[in-house]
């Protein structure tokens, strides 16, 4: 990987920033949009979980595609490139695609899309990967980050490109194929530090190379765990989404996470929850997990 140790540092600010040690993290929204209720929550009966997710005429409910930036050692990471702007009238109309994508986003902390030299997924599916690319009018997609290259597990790669019957629709190949054309993906296995302080895990269960991501700096912690606990809903260990390729793998992950980040008091980070970016967690005196009110970093409008 690139060392850009020499790299004057952008120096971001806002008052949504952050510090994770000497790792400086800004939460924002990169997409807002709307999906199913019921396959957000699985098995879980709809008068439970509206209690948590209130659904439209269509049982769709609203969330977000949450994204952070990340400064750290001479390195502008992007994690989480949302949805992006590759749709249609129709699909906008089905996914109720809110205006706006991570360019434009980035763009409103003064970024742009030549300053990320780093861009991690937690997996490829349309709503985590969609904004890695960008329309290219009659010639298909093209990268939305010349100098950089988005860093996935090599299993989710291999699942992307011959996807399970169960998963096909959740996948596009022009969020990612373009980026392999123009040697702009890298693939990594297993748990690896991508950029100081920043490091991928890799937990499988949703999809085959799922991953997330953990922020360590100055005995400080935060951690991005993707769709393993995609919303402040999902603390619940049960609570899990129909689109889990493996339930079994992601209910044991998922609970072997939630007990450290718990025990650490890191925080985390929400993929989708479209009110809460991120907060901390503690346990319930009726023994489970609930997120400590106090630590809250509400989702940007």
């Amino acid at each position: 990987m690139e060392d850009n140790n020499n790299r004057p540092p952008r120096g971001i600010t806002g008052e949504r920033a952050i510090d994770i040690g000497d790792i400086k993290v800004t939460p924002f929204v990169s997409s807002r949009f709307r999906l199913d209720g019921g396959s957000m929550f699985g098995v879980i009966p709809r008068v439970l979980w509206e209690r948590k997710a209130t659904p439209d005429s269509m049982n769709r409910i609203d969330l977000n595609s949450n994204s952070l930036l990340i400064e750290t050692g001479g390195h502008t990471v992007l994690l989480e490139p949302g949805m992006g702007s590759k749709y249609d009238a129709k699909q906008s109309l089905l996914y109720a695609l809110g205006e706006g994508d991570v360019i434009t986003e980035l763009a409103r902390l003064g970024v742009e899309p030549e300053d990320i030299d780093l861009v991690l997924a937690t997996h490829l599916h349309l709503d985590h990967a969609g904004g890695s690319t960008v329309s290219d009018g009659s010639r298909g997609a093209r990268p939305s980050f010349p100098n950089a290259k988005l860093v996935v597990q090599l299993e989710e790669m291999k699942a992307a490109l011959e996807p399970h019957a169960l998963s096909r629709g959740s996948y596009r190949r022009d969020d990612f194929v373009p980026l392999v054309d123009n040697g702009a993906l890298m693939t990594v296995e297993g748990d690896v530090e991508v950029a100081p302080g920043v490091f991928v895990e890799m937990t499988g269960g949703h999809t085959p190379g799922h991953q997330i991501v953990r922020i360590e700096s100055g005995g400080q912690e935060a951690v991005y765990p993707g769709d393993l606990v995609p919303t402040c809903a999902h603390l619940r260990l049960n609570w899990l989404m129909a689109w889990d390729l493996d339930p079994r793998a992601v209910y044991a992950r998922k609970g072997r996470l939630l007990a450290d980040c718990a025990d650490r008091e890191a925080l985390l980070f929400w993929s989708h929850d479209p009110r809460v970016a991120g907060c901390r967690i503690k346990t319930s005196q009726a023994g489970y997990y609930e997120i400590d009110e106090e630590s809250v970093l509400e989702a940007n409008k």
